[in-house]
């Protein structure tokens, strides 16, 4: 695998400059054959735990360093979002870590690249150790063709219910012990044995019908649906290593999404997705802490936060523990999972200390540690059943939370583990797509699960067929590139060759050229190399780690009949630039009028317009979204206000109609909402397109205006007559790089979905795709997906698709007047 990689390494240096990533190759290590360098060696070490964890994890690397002490770890805390794309960047540019924490759902993407070691030579030669000492569901989920990659950590059943004890006695209903049971309808003959008949007692609504306490909130959709699903005995694939069929359209899984959504629209046992992010401003673990939920499903992860936000002793303090969730009417229990481990990466110079550090930090020592914390739950069976895992008197009272730690241990058994396979989360992401919109209601769940499940099986067959690719050929793709290089230059340059020059003029050109060599340099090596990489890449499969396989136009022709998210994608960039970049310019245009007068203060208000296109368009996208918000955002507390009964005009009845939900509108989470959001959004940074259109209106001679006047010509006819043509250069100016922008808009959109503004929550691209502009498209290709080859020429077609729109602004080039064209 690390002879491949280095054959790929001269390629790989220039794919950073069209793609943003920086890349070179990486080469795997042999282990040593004893003991390790007696030299003092520094392991890199990465993990996505957040500010709580750190400081015992850095606690267990201490007592790690007193007994190697030529060892020194260096700890570095990465963002889960984007710990993965990081990590493959950092190996394809052979800067990658030593040891990397892994989960289940991303590890097999490592191995299958040869990113990770297995591990099997480590613990076979290593007296002691014994992996039968691990739970075997932990154990057998980081496994891959038979091979161990990750050494576990932690196991994290989702099938932990958090309850409030005194919302419990408050509507006189005993503590849950976890033999309560669910079916799709409420059984009041079982009470509190029937799990959604306490959930119903617990929920609580306004004289409008408005939840003001909710009986039970997952911290996920897929919380809920997962555990209702596999209790059934329902799966999303065939086969959770290497899947090759979808299942969503089970009748099974349709039914369980079918009482989800009722729970969310009508009965408003919990909240949805939407009514977390929009209305409430809170996640659901916020809202079990404020008491605003009854109860919360989540692994014992979220444990941690809890403590922290009620201490016993404060003003607000509320005892709480946890049972196990209810088990299917049939006594069946099963629940997704987390969990998480240590890989060692195959680019290490240091395997056996790494492997050391491991042992340790997935061992006794680091999972002591952690277990202290309350954190996370020991993968060693013999340490989840014990203190300090399991609460005793002798611990702090605040340590002493959950009590009922013990029963993560019987929970293991009843785990489910999503698929691992390295491209479930592309095929997976058609049904995130859809999910939103069925809980919303913009799609029956029938519908939704069925879309899913047919564009899924349509990309998991090409993903199957795509394996036996034959390998690419970068010897004749680099000879293509280089001739068409060679006839790009020629065509730019040849004529002037023709060109008969006198000695001195000759002398000139070569000085000229010595001092834009630098620059010439830099336009072959940073903007044309990377160009005719995209082109070779757009007929090729590539990650940029393993190597390249031929796809010929196979990229394309999947992108034209294949991919209906391209379609759409393009479709919704399309409408998105037909708005945005005319009432910009109107919007623009209009404020360069209204500042061009001399009055006292104009550069303050200039000043004040333009600040907006030079602000942190993150910055704005985060208080956009607020703005935004359904029903603590500003805008629709001016329309519906404070109580959400004002009507203005009938426009907040108007919203809501078009909004297709109930309430006031919700901007980011209605599909025929989102998109007209994100285009008023971008009127924000007019000032920019204000700014040059205010300098073209001052560059036009008065002495026109005047003649206009005597002529007799209204205010209307001079503005149409003199002051149009005449700023039509900088207009066209505007038109063009407008219009550039808004095929290439990303930012924005990107930050509000992604974060969660609305039902645009789980996926990028807001409800149903609603707002999924090309260049998201491209982005969750080239960096979610690993398709680099496919979001080239993605790139490519975007690049025409720009190159042909701006020819034809150029033909409306003849309509333009230059002050040349006047004389």
């Amino acid at each position: 695998m690390a002879r491949l990689v280095r054959r790929e390494t001269l390629i790989a240096v220039l794919l950073p400059c069209f793609l943003g990533l920086t890349t070179a190759s990486a080469q795997g290590p042999n282990l040593p054959a004893n003991g390790r360098d007696q030299e003092p060696i520094t392991l890199q070490f990465v993990v996505w735990d957040g500010v709580t964890s750190l400081p015992h994890l850095r606690k267990a690397i201490s007592g790690f360093e007193k007994l190697h002490p030529n060892i020194q770890v260096n700890l570095q805390g990465v963002n889960y979002n984007t710990f993965f794309q990081k990590l493959l960047t950092q190996f394809a540019a052979g800067v990658a870590p030593d040891i990397a924490m892994m989960d289940p759902n991303n590890f097999q993407k490592f191995a299958k690249r040869g990113v990770l070691l297995p591990l099997q030579p480590f613990f076979n030669s290593t007296p002691g150790f014994n992996i039968d000492d691990y739970y075997p569901e932990i154990v057998r989920t980081h496994s891959w063709n038979g091979n161990l990659y990750v050494l576990p950590r932690d196991i994290a059943p989702i099938g932990l219910i958090y309850y409030n004890k005194r919302l419990f006695d408050e509507a006189h209903i005993p503590y849950p012990d976890g033999s309560w049971t669910w079916d799709f309808k409420i059984r009041p003959e079982l009470k509190e044995k029937d799990f959604f008949w306490v959930v119903q007692q617990l929920t609580k609504l306004d004289e409008r019908g408005k939840p003001v306490q909710y009986g039970y909130t997952p911290f996920d959709p897929g919380a809920i649906v997962d555990m209702m699903c596999y209790e059934q005995g329902a799966r999303y694939a065939n086969d959770p290593e290497h899947p090759t069929k979808l299942l969503y359209s089970d009748p099974r899984i349709v039914k369980v999404h079918q009482f989800v959504q009722d729970i969310y629209l009508h009965k408003h046992w919990s909240p949805s997705p939407s009514e977390l992010s929009s209305s409430l401003q809170a996640t659901a673990v916020q809202l079990f802490t404020s008491q605003r939920t009854a109860m919360y499903q989540c692994g014992i992860w979220d444990s941690s936060p809890i403590r922290e936000d009620n201490k016993p002793g404060s003003k607000d303090f509320f005892d709480w523990d946890i049972a196990m969730a209810p088990a299917y009417k049939d006594g069946t229990r099963a629940y997704s999972t987390g969990g998480s481990g240590y890989g060692i990466v195959s680019s290490t110079p240091h395997p056996q200390e790494a492997w050391e550090l491991v042992t340790w930090m997935a061992g006794a020592p680091g999972m002591t540690e952690m277990a202290q914390a309350g954190i996370a739950q020991p993968a060693i069976r013999k340490l989840a059943i014990k203190a300090p895992w399991v609460p005793n008197s002798r611990m702090n009272l605040d340590e002493q939370y959950p009590r009922n730690r013990i029963i993560t241990d019987t929970e293991v058994k009843n785990v489910v583990f999503a698929p691992t396979a390295d491209y479930w989360p592309e095929v997976s992401t058609y049904y995130n797509s859809k999910r939103d919109s069925i809980w919303t209601g913009i799609l029956t769940p029938e519908e939704g699960l069925k879309e899913a499940s047919d564009l899924g099986d349509s990309r998991l067959k090409d993903i199957l067929k795509d394996e036996h690719l034959p390998k690419y050929s970068w010897i004749g793709g680099w000879l293509f590139a280089g001739g068409l290089a060679l006839a790009i230059i020629g065509w730019v340059y040849l004529p002037e060759r023709r060109r008969l020059l006198g000695g001195a003029a000759r002398h000139e050109n070569r000085v000229a050229y010595v001092f834009l060599m630098p620059w010439i340099i830099g336009i072959l090596v940073f903007t044309l190399g990377p160009m005719l990489l995209s082109l070779l890449m757009g007929f090729a499969d590539w990650d940029i780690i393993t190597p390249a396989r031929w796809r010929g136009a196979g990229n394309y022709a999947e992108m034209f009949t294949k991919d209906p998210r391209f379609w759409k994608s393009l479709w919704v960039t399309l409408v998105y630039t037909v708005f945005s970049v005319p009432l910009g310019m109107i919007v623009s245009l209009a404020l360069a009028l209204l500042l061009n007068v001399k009055v006292r203060g104009i550069a303050f208000y200039r000043t004040c317009f333009y600040l907006p296109a030079l602000s942190s368009t993150v910055a704005s996208a985060l208080i956009w979204r607020k703005i935004f918000s359904q029903d603590s955002g500003l805008l629709n507390l001016l329309i519906y206000g404070p109580n959400g009964d004002r009507n203005i005009m009938g426009l907040g009845a108007f919203l809501t109609h078009l909004s297709g939900q109930p309430g006031s509108a919700n901007w980011f989470g209605s599909e025929t909402l989102a998109l007209p959001t994100f285009i008023l959004i971008s009127m924000w940074t007019v000032g920019a397109g204000m700014v040059i259109l205010l300098a073209g209106l001052q560059s036009i001679p008065q002495f026109y205006y005047e003649a206009a006047t005597l002529d007799g010509a209204s205010s209307l006819q001079r503005f149409k007559s003199v002051t149009l043509p005449l700023l039509s250069p900088s207009l066209f100016f505007v038109l063009v790089t407008g219009v550039i922008g808004s095929f290439q808009v990303f930012t924005t959109i990107y930050v509000i979905t992604s974060a969660g503004g609305g039902a645009a929550s789980a996926t990028v691209g807001g409800p149903n795709d609603a707002t999924r502009v090309l260049m998201i498209h491209l982005f969750d290709q080239a960096f979610m997906s690993l398709r680099m080859g496919y979001a080239s020429a993605m790139a490519w077609v975007l690049f025409i698709i720009i190159m042909i729109f701006t020819l034809i602004q150029f033909r409306l080039n003849r309509q333009v007047y230059y002050e040349a064209d006047l004389r």
